[in-house]
């Protein structure tokens, strides 16, 4: 294989890009490959392209693997729209995978390599993943599915920072430590725009700092902040420098184009921001005050409700107006995306083909991430640094001005009412007004601001005109040990929100709200919740709305962490009140495939991260976006979420989706169902109806036909996405949960030494490929052949053969998998686990584990490799005790089944804190992250 060198740098990113990399990327990269260390800090104006560090990630690890982090995780503190982080890793990731020359086949064969890959017979797209944590039409789980291959990862404060603290937002207790361990370990941390989560970027510090233990084999956990004002005020940051503007014309043009803002002052004393400013916009364009030349005009504004509400405004006078925030269902935010990209592309070299004028109403979601260009832009006052990145998305590449020989124009809107209150701001406290009075004084006698990232107007503001700082406590030991308690969770523990947000926050994370019909827990294991049908919003907005009241909204911006002020200045500041209380909204709490729904007493018991499972016709939704005043119905995109993942193909014909869709014929019916069934998918499919894709699938690839489990009965079609993975269904790893019931019945009727085997020698593999050393490969091959030794208990065995006395008398070995087509009959006691069975057989006999280099380790992934025991498993009383034997490599070994009064729970306790300090909390869950994932993985290799 051809050695990759720093010199092919500039030729890698010319083939990915079709254009040579700026000097600052290229000299960044060859600095990168020089010392094998990230600057701390990196700090770049907006235009210069900042997001081409992950190029130079992908790079480094291609060039030296077991130096650099796999994982490469971009925390952006926005609800992100179009983040032009993941369309550059999704064009990377499409690149790498065709490899058309020869330096992209030399990056392709070594991640192939890394990854045991082989780039001649798979698809290449699987060499590199691309993930948005946030709810993007990728599953969120899938990052986790395999610990060796190379990820980029976007995600927001709340879900990487959740998972790393033992706590994922989303993630069932079960698969917590799997995440935290990914997060915590052989990952590289981009954090951009510091300044907008300073309280994370502490908490990370910490971690890196100081929470991982002497023992772990490898430490590639890396902190890098994007900002111009890092917390870490002691690293060198890296700059552009005066060579860079010489060498590059595009990049001066950029960096260097002139913008210039207008300070307007709106509406009556009394009026609130979206009353006054969707008026003050409508004067501005009766008076023709916008550029004539500017055919595409940005809106943004600090409150979803005000957005709204500019939106419908313009759309009622005419105008093409198009809204998007980040309070938005991913697949209604993609319609508006495409329906828009023309409007905000920065390339953009002319208006014909726009035609008149085209406005996008946003929030603060475009200030950061999102590669949006505007010839003119509209903003409400907001704190300076705010400000800045508004500027951002005007005239992104200098071409309006390149084009019409005028600097681009923004126009900053000061709410009069907000302007002379003194009650503090819900979203940014007083720094809006700071902003403002800071402006006025600038701007003296002049008509206008200069706005440009060069000019002196926007520079050495005083700190209370910037965005509210906020700290994390200190991130003490204790803190940690009780977080990484995932299954049992200690009854006291630290809230996480603070150590993400700021001590001072207002304990306002995001829940998820999904828009469904049918919850029954039968119909959400075929049809699960995915990510692309997830609408986030804050806990105290979603209480608010669950109890519909609506004395007022609960203010909802897109910043995090969204609030400053205290609950007496939230009510004093209350927006205008809907005219009708609407009936409260039908919901209850998903807890994922192995417990289903839950119905809560009361909306008290919800908690940041939950995900909440709400009826159409309970509203919520206007032009796309959240609007607890609606009462419309929302529309149920549970099967296109299903098709956008691409792993599997549903349809739920039920006339409240698809009111066209064949009913379970009466039993006089003359028509068989399954005539009905592909009558109409023909149907959608020639029609090119929004399910046109999911109905074309289906008739390519078959499917199954299954009955709801409602009063109200109605049919279920599921597939398979494509031919090639026709046993994906069985094994889809988005509902992989740690229970046994998902693991154990895949209907592979494969042999406990069998399996255990094959996970032995992967797991080594695995450990292998990422550079562990040959003793902890050693230690988890044994863990591996050794961890399901408790499945011999003869009524498991039976509930592996549908219970069938016949099937069991002819088993020559105990199965670890259940046989084709076994009914799922439970006889193993409910509360028993067969993981500490496997305990107890192997401390019968001491000489299984005297090849073991760390014999606590072996015993602990064997006892947590479903996600329990973490720190101490719980041991029922077995009514039926039963005699295990089972033989390992030339050692017996026999144990009852009843362990209740043995000491092996506190054994399997002592054991977990004695790991704990010698690997570190995020080191230890990283080892069990492997040996679970591949765990996973050899289910899913026995299926098929």
């Amino acid at each position: 294989m051809t050695e990759l060198t720093a010199a092919d740098f500039p030729t890698y990113f010319q083939d990915v890009h079709g254009h040579e990399p700026f000097p600052w990327q290229t000299r960044l990269t060859e600095q990168l490959l020089a010392t094998g260390i990230w600057p701390k800090v990196i700090d770049l104006p907006t235009g210069s392209g900042k997001t081409a560090v992950l190029d130079t990630a992908i790079f480094s690890l291609a060039y030296q693997p077991e130096s650099f982090p796999r994982r490469v995780v971009f925390v952006i503190d926005r609800r992100i729209i179009v983040d032009q982080v993941y369309e550059r890793a999704s064009l990377i990731q499409a690149k790498i995978a065709d490899a058309e020359t020869p330096v992209l086949r030399q990056v392709r064969d070594q991640i192939s390599y890394i990854t045991g890959s082989d780039a001649s017979t798979q698809d290449n797209r699987s060499l590199l993943g691309v993930v948005a944590l946030r709810g993007g039409i990728p599953i969120d789980s899938e990052w986790s599915q395999r610990p060796d291959l190379p990820w980029v990862v976007v995600s927001t404060v709340d879900q990487f920072g959740s998972r790393l603290l033992f706590r994922g937002y989303g993630v069932s207790p079960k698969m917590r430590p799997v995440h935290a361990g990914l997060a915590g370990n052989d990952c590289l941390v981009i954090l951009d725009e510091v300044h907008l989560s300073r309280p994370f970027a502490e908490t990370l510090a910490a971690v890196e700092t100081d929470h991982f233990g002497e023992a772990l084999p490898q430490r590639k956990f890396h902190i890098v902040e994007m900002s111009a004002t890092p917390s870490n005020s002691q690293a060198i940051p890296f700059r552009l420098e005066p060579s860079d503007f010489d060498l590059s014309p595009t990049l001066r043009q950029r960096v260097k184009a002139r913008k210039i803002a207008f300070l307007k002052e709106v509406g009556a004393a009394k009026q609130t921001a979206d009353e006054a400013i969707p008026k003050a916009i409508e004067t501005m364009l009766k008076k023709n005050e916008l550029p004539v030349e500017a055919k595409s005009v940005g809106i943004i504004v600090n409150r979803v409700r005000t957005a709204r509400e500019i939106h419908k405004s313009l759309v009622e006078s005419g105008a093409t107006s198009h809204l998007i925030t980040g309070r938005m269902r991913p697949l209604d935010r993609e319609k508006v995306i495409e329906e828009i990209q023309h409007l905000v592309d920065p390339n953009r070299n002319g208006n014909d083909d726009i035609g008149s004028t085209a406005f996008v109403v946003a929030t603060q979601a475009i200030e950061v991430g999102a590669d949006f260009s505007f010839d003119a832009l509209i903003t409400e006052c907001a704190p300076v640094d705010s400000l800045k990145q508004r500027f951002g998305r005007l005239d992104r590449r200098g071409t309006f001005e390149s084009r019409t020989s005028s600097p681009a124009k923004a126009f900053i809107l000061g709410v009069k009412s907000d302007l002379n209150s003194k009650i503090p701001d819900p979203i940014y406290g007083q720094t809006a007004r700071a902003t403002w009075a800071e402006l006025q004084e600038r701007l003296g006698e002049r008509t206008f601001l200069e706005i440009g990232t060069q000019s002196d107007d926007l520079k050495d503001f005083p700190d209370e005109a910037k965005a509210p700082m906020q700290e994390a406590p200190l991130l003490l030991p204790t803190y940690l040990n009780a977080w990484a308690q995932t299954n049992p969770e200690p009854i006291i523990q630290p809230e996480i929100t603070y150590f993400l947000h700021g001590k001072d926050s207002n304990d306002n994370s995001d829940v998820t709200l999904i828009w469904r019909w049918d919850r029954s827990k039968e119909t959400l294991r075929i049809v699960p919740p995915r990510p692309a049908e997830y609408l986030q919003v804050p806990i105290n907005a979603a209480k608010k709305w669950l109890e519909s009241d609506v004395s007022d909204e609960f203010p909802v911006s897109d910043t995090e962490p969204f609030g400053v002020v205290d609950e007496k200045a939230k009510k004093t500041k209350a927006l205008k009140a809907h005219p009708e209380k609407r009936p409260k909204p039908n919901w209850v709490r998903w807890e994922g495939i192995e417990d289903g729904p839950v119905q809560l007493e009361s909306v008290r018991e919800i908690r940041p991260g939950n995900i909440l499972l709400v009826t159409p016709n309970s509203g919520g939704i206007s032009y796309g976006n959240w609007n607890p005043e609606s009462s419309e119905p929302v529309d149920d995109l549970g099967d296109l979420a299903q098709i956008a993942y691409k792993r599997q193909v549903t349809l739920r014909l039920d006339d409240q989706i698809y009111p066209s869709a064949p009913k379970p014929p009466s039993e006089e019916s003359e028509v068989p169902a399954e005539e009905l069934i592909r009558e109409w998918l023909v149907e959608q499919r020639e029609a090119k109806s929004p399910i046109y894709e999911s109905a074309s699938k289906l008739l390519e690839n078959g499917y199954k036909t299954r009955l709801s489990s409602q009063e109200r009965n109605y049919f279920i079609l599921q597939g398979s996405y494509d031919k090639s993975s026709q046993n994906t269904i069985a094994v889809d790893y988005s509902t992989f949960d740690g229970s046994d019931e998902t693991f154990s019945c895949t209907g592979s009727g494969t042999t406990l030494r069998d399996h255990m085997n094959g996970l032995g020698g992967l797991v080594a593999t695995f450990a292998k490929r990422l550079y562990l050393s040959p003793e902890l490969q050693q230690d988890m091959r044994l863990a591996g052949q050794l961890h399901d030794l408790g499945k011999v208990d003869l009524r498991f065995q039976r509930q592996l053969v549908g219970d069938d006395p016949i099937l069991l008398a002819a088993l020559e070995e105990p199965l670890a998998k259940s046989l084709p087509n076994a009914p799922k009959i439970w006889r193993y006691p409910k509360g028993m686990r067969h993981e500490m069975a496997s305990v107890a057989l192997i401390n019968s006999n001491p000489s299984v584990l005297e090849s073991a280099h760390d014999p606590d380790l072996v015993l602990h992934l064997i006892a947590t490799h479903h996600g329990l025991a973490r720190p101490i498993p719980k041991i029922i009383e077995d009514p039926d005790p039963q005699e295990l034997r089972y033989s390992h490599n030339g050692h017996d070994m026999k144990t009852m089944s009843d362990l209740e009064n043995t000491p092996i729970a506190v054994e399997a306790a002592d054991r977990f804190w004695r790991l704990a300090k010698k690997y570190g909390h995020h080191g230890l869950a990283w080892l069990e992250a492997i040996f679970r994932l591949a765990d996973h993985r050899q289910s899913a290799r026995e299926v098929g």
